[in-house]
């Protein structure tokens, strides 16, 4: 039977002619559908596998799903939608049948777009559930969910399963109730509740509240519109509670929401809210231009000029960030201009840096910018007093001044005086200095006033086409303006006849792009201009005939719908894959007319032509796609090209002629002889195995192998690596047996096979026999990794105990001739399910630890150790201390630190606090070593001191950790202890800092284990981000006078000096905490304060005050302690303050 061959010449009109056959074969009932062959055309499959899709043959479609060849069986799920929503084929598309009845035949690339197709389009809620069910223990099940019902898509959220971003915001648009749970949901993507931010508009009060929460500090600026929407929506609950929204909002949109009669009062009242959100005067004027005119300097000069008013009282702190980002001078901005000009004047004159006065001047212009009166009266006052400032700060004035004010709009004086500071500035000479901005102003006003443009202006012009200038000219300035332009830069542009060379042809070429690109600033249309295309056919032509390589697709690509007009010369002017696909669609004898050009194209190893040739091959198979294939083959023995040659063959050629072809060139040694005078031969060969794999269909595995040996095997691997992913379950099992009993090289591909097409209980067998069948260490490297992978992934208890006893049998016959990568398996604890963590580090650690130097495996024994600490509560407490940490004194006094987080989780991880006691009594010989070498020297450090505290720095770090995940007991007796050890074993005169940094550390505890049962609430109410932020909260007071107790302690033992040491060690107890926000120091320092009669509180509250970190919250606490201070009646206390604020 004659293949089919569709009519047309175009893509489009093949495909409609392809349509109709199927629609007719389908009305008239006239088909016969047999199964789909590999000698049979494509467009003869094709019309079979549709016409089985428009009249629902589910068992041709589905035979059709377990291709080999991709696109028939794309096409079969493509066409086959009905399969998937229409409930009667509820028993097909199910989990169940689809991996037991279907993926064991079906390629792995045709399967997962099944999956792909049946997510996208199945709708039916119950269903959906089921798939999810079925593989929920992969991360990408939670895909599923956003055609999952809500209730069951909460129930999932409240397990805590984790969900992109993207995800996220489509679940919230079906239920707003899933908004609650955006920590839950979101936390490994994003930690911040910007989140929720896209429900604004239909839920804005939840929304508000979140905001509203003071516990909430996540939340980024949400930008223009939304606060638009904010301002429009609630107006009012914004500005009244405008101490929170201020760190939100775009405060550029709120001010343009209060009256103006209001402005003031409301800048009296929220002034130091706003100073911490603006820094210049561009961002105050948002504000402050809402005041009226009349009102407005006055206001200005009072507050932040004169700063004699008493209606805005700015903090010290705040008044004093005012001052730091903003300069006196730039209030005058809002100031009339005849004030501002005047006293500015005055400042101009005592300056003697000219960048202060440049930045005075710049003032200027944007206080007078808005009448050419003054900045006529400006530039007069410049060309008279300032011409000769230096060129850098001149230009500086006169871009602002350009982008400011409309030049075109100044009268004969105003550009008399702007035009001489130009000549002050070399403008009107050749110049190396960045002149363009006033070129392009002299070009603008010379044009619209009718003036002829002097030369050396039009002889510099910038590529510049004055687009956002178009705004400002009416409809005769633009056309005058355009044409002008267009004409200087057409004269710059060489015709066909004027160029000589190549260098001539590629400068015509950027001239004509800038021809192109005026009009597209310009929105002209292409086609009015028709001169320019004549002359592009011109220089086509004249590159043809030179044979130029010059690049002309910058002229093709200028804009996307010009390209219709150039359709005739887009191969000429743009070769590339997306103008032949193009030429496919509206015209392919363009193809066989630029067949010189194409083959160019075609041989060429950097571009890819896939989809051409993919298209080529199912509609022009005996004409275009012959006529390639020829012609790839008459290459193939030419000195380059080879790689895109042997692609085209492969992607054109049906499957009996890529094996054939690869037959042809089979080596016939494994070696490759570099010295061969024949490299054609070898780079044939070398990329016949590369791309075997993108053949279609499937090349058989055998013909892969023809190549995958000695020195080929190396080329052979991608093609390999693709066919072996792509196979089905069952060829999977018919080649296994082959890959297995092959050498090395290919023995880890069948390994590789092995792990990725069968179960976990198929594996354990063929792992075990070659385990132990091979004491190869690449072999046995392979087999643990892969073991060890398929443990950490598997959700299946028994398939998982199962593997653990395999895992746990390799571990054992380990022995120091094994591969490197299994050391560095052997470190990776973390990712060991974590019911057999503790024992895979325990045996991990052995193995390691036994290894010799030799080896160089230290840095993963190193690892081992330095995870102790996470994994520390799964360790029986005998390893720990005979081997992990044995021998005690030595390990906790080496100078490496790692072991410190290790001894301090040990002490932690007790059950009570007495085991606890009893862990401390088995490490405490550590400390008394520590203890007696405490004034060793190492690297000119007193290293044990520094040592010491690193350890008790990580007692509170970890059990700051511990605690909030309920893995240890407030270690109020451990704590004592090892208070008491240091005032035992230490002198106080030389410790001071460490004794009461530790007491203070004691105290905290204990002031938690007051307060036990409302920590435990919290812990049981908050999350484990913010449990901390409670409990210190909680605990601040009560710490805060204890703190109070032990200074009146040291004073009465010391005097009054003590406060300075205290202070500095109360600042390291903070560092020790390690508290991330210093509203909790701010906190406690407040509680420290409530004996105003004791003044070495204050003076201690002075030192330790934070500088940094203002916010809303934590600048009125602040405030508050600041206030306390200044107001104490004693003058030392008032000196501190001084000093310090």
């Amino acid at each position: 039977m004659l293949p089919l061959t569709l009519e047309g010449d175009t893509l489009g009109e093949k495909r409609r002619h392809f349509n109709k056959l199927v629609a007719d074969a389908v009305a008239s009932n006239h088909y016969e559908l047999t199964p789909i062959s590999d000698t049979d055309s494509d467009i003869d499959n094709l019309l079979k596998i549709e016409i089985a899709c428009k009249t629902r043959n589910v068992d041709y479609v589905i035979e059709v799903m377990k291709s080999k060849d991709m696109l028939y069986a794309a096409t079969a799920i493509k066409k086959s939608t009905w399969l998937i929503t229409d409930p009667q084929y509820a028993n097909i598309i199910n989990p169940e049948y689809l991996h037991t009845q279907l993926k064991p035949y079906m390629t792995t690339k045709a399967f997962n777009k099944l999956l792909l197709h049946i997510r996208l389009n199945l709708k039916d809620e119950t269903r959906v559930e089921a798939f999810y069910e079925h593989i929920k223990d992969v991360d990408s099940a939670c895909k599923w969910l956003q055609n999952c019902s809500i209730p069951f898509v909460e129930n999932v959220v409240k397990s805590e399963r984790h969900v992109p971003m993207w995800l996220f915001k489509r679940l919230c648009k079906r239920s707003a109730s899933l908004l609650s749970y955006c920590n839950t949901l979101i936390k490994p993507y994003l930690r911040n509740l910007q989140t929720v931010l896209f429900m604004l508009k239909s839920q804005t009060e939840y929304i508000l509240n979140i905001i509203e929460d003071r516990k909430s500090k996540d939340f980024y600026k949400i930008g223009k519109h939304k606060t638009e929407f904010l301002m429009k929506k609630c107006p009012q609950r914004v500005i009244d509670n405008f101490q929170i929204y201020c760190n939100y909002v775009d405060l550029s949109v709120l001010a343009k929401y209060i009256k103006k009669k209001e402005m003031q009062s409301f800048l009296h009242k929220h002034a130091n809210y706003i100073a911490l959100q603006l820094y210049d005067c561009e961002s105050w004027g948002y504000f402050i231009n809402k005041i009226p005119v009349e009102e407005r300097f006055e206001f200005v000069k009072n507050t932040f000029i004169d700063k004699t008013d008493t209606g805005v009282s700015f903090t010290e702190e705040v008044r004093r960030q005012i001052d730091s980002y903003i300069k006196t001078y730039h209030w005058y901005e809002f100031a009339p201009f005849d004030i501002a000009f005047d006293e500015l004047k005055k400042l101009i004159r005592k300056e003697s840096q000219p960048a202060d006065r440049c930045a005075i001047l710049l003032v200027l212009i944007s206080c007078g910018s808005k009448k050419l009166q003054h900045i006529k009266t400006l530039l007069k006052f410049l060309k008279d007093k300032h011409v000769n400032e230096p060129f850098k700060f001149k230009i500086k004035f006169i871009y602002k001044l350009l982008f400011s004010t409309a030049v075109h709009e100044y009268d004969v004086d105003t550009w008399s005086y702007l035009n001489q500071l130009f000549y002050s500035m070399e403008v009107y000479t050749q110049t190396e200095k960045c002149v363009d901005a006033c070129r392009d102003s002299i070009i603008l006003y010379k044009v619209l006033h009718d003036e002829p443009v002097p030369d050396i202006v039009k002889k510099n012009l910038s590529f510049h086409s004055f687009q956002t200038t178009q705004r400002t000219l009416n409809r005769q300035q633009q056309t005058k303006l355009f044409t002008y332009l267009l004409n200087t830069l057409w004269a710059q542009t060489k015709s066909a006849s004027e160029i000589t060379n190549e260098n001539d042809f590629s400068e015509t070429i950027f001239q004509t792009r800038r021809v192109f690109m005026l009009l597209k600033d310009w929105k002209q249309e292409i086609t009015c201009y028709k001169f320019i295309l004549e002359r592009i056919q011109e220089l086509i032509k004249l590159k043809d005939k030179k044979e130029w390589t010059v690049n002309m697709s910058c002229l093709y690509n200028v804009n996307k719908s010009w390209r219709k007009y150039m359709f005739e010369e887009s191969l000429s002017l743009s070769l590339c894959e997306e103008t032949c696909l193009n030429a496919l669609k509206h015209k392919p004898q363009l193809l066989t007319r630029h067949d010189k050009q194409i083959h160019t194209l075609r041989t060429n190893d950097t571009v890819s032509l896939r989809r051409v040739l993919a298209k080529l091959r199912v509609y022009w198979p005996d004409s275009l796609a012959r006529h390639w294939t020829e012609a790839y083959m008459q290459s193939l023995n030419g000195p380059s090209g080879h790689k895109a040659i042997i692609n085209g063959i492969f992607l054109l050629s049906p499957i009996d002629q890529v094996v054939q072809l690869a037959k042809k060139y089979v080596p016939s040694e494994t070696k490759i002889n570099w010295s061969d005078s024949n490299q054609a031969d070898i780079n044939i060969q070398k990329n016949i195995a590369k791309q075997l794999h993108v053949a279609r269909p499937l090349v058989p595995l055998g013909t892969v192998l023809w190549y995958a040996k000695g020195d080929y095997l190396q080329y052979a691997v991608p093609s390999l690596s693709a066919i072996l992913s792509n196979i089905s379950q069952v060829e999977s099992r018919e080649y296994l047996p082959q890959l297995l009993d092959a050498p090395v090289s290919l023995q880890k591909f069948g390994l590789h096979l092995t792990h990725t097409k069968f179960d976990a209980s198929e594996i354990k067998p063929v792992f075990s026999d070659i385990w132990k069948s091979t004491k190869n260490a690449t072999i046995r490297a392979v087999i643990f990794e892969h073991t060890f992978n398929q443990l950490s992934s598997s959700k299946n208890q028994n398939i998982f105990n199962e593997l653990w006893k395999l895992l746990s049998i390799f571990m054992q016959d380990l022995n120091s001739q094994e591969s490197t990568s299994v050391y560095k398996i052997l470190s990776n604890v973390k990712s060991v399910p974590i019911n057999v963590r503790g024992k895979y580090y325990m045996k991990s650690y052995e193995i390691l630890k036994s290894l010799p130097e030799s080896h160089n495996c230290v840095q993963y024994l190193n690892t081992v150790i330095a995870y102790a600490a996470p994994v520390m509560e799964l360790l029986d407490e005998d390893f720990v201390v005979n081997k992990l940490l044995s021998p005690v004194e030595s390990t906790f006094c080496t100078y490496n630190r790692m072991y410190l987080n290790a001894f301090a989780c040990f002490l932690l991880c007790g059950k009570s606090e007495e085991n606890q006691l009893q862990r401390f009594r088995r490490i405490e010989r550590g400390l008394d070593e520590a203890f007696q070498r405490w004034h060793d020297i190492h690297s000119d450090v007193v290293y044990m001191k520094k040592h010491f505290k690193q350890f008790l720095m990580s007692l509170v770090k970890n059990f700051q950790e511990y605690f909030i995940h309920n893995k240890t007991s407030i270690p109020v007796k451990l704590f004592e202890e090892i208070q008491s050890k240091i005032q035992k074993e230490l002198q106080l005169v030389e410790n001071y800092e460490l004794f009461t940094i530790w007491t203070l550390v004691t105290e905290y505890v204990k002031c938690m284990n007051v307060h036990a049962s409302n920590i435990s609430n919290i812990l049981q109410s908050s999350t484990s981000d913010n449990s901390w932020e409670y409990i210190h909260l909680e605990v601040s007071p009560s710490l805060g006078k204890k703190i109070i107790e032990y200074l009146k302690e040291d004073t009465e033992k010391y005097s009054l000096a003590i406060y300075d040491l205290f202070a500095d060690a109360l600042s390291k107890m903070f560092s020790m905490f390690n508290y991330k926000d210093v509203t909790f120091i701010l906190e406690i320092l407040a509680h420290m304060l409530y004996d105003r009669e004791f003044i070495p509180s204050y003076l201690v509250v002075c030192r330790c005050i934070p500088k940094y970190g203002y916010g809303n919250d934590r600048n009125s606490i602040r405030s508050e302690i600041v206030d306390q201070i200044k107001s104490h009646p004693s003058p030392l206390v008032r000196m501190q303050y001084h000093r310090y604020f």
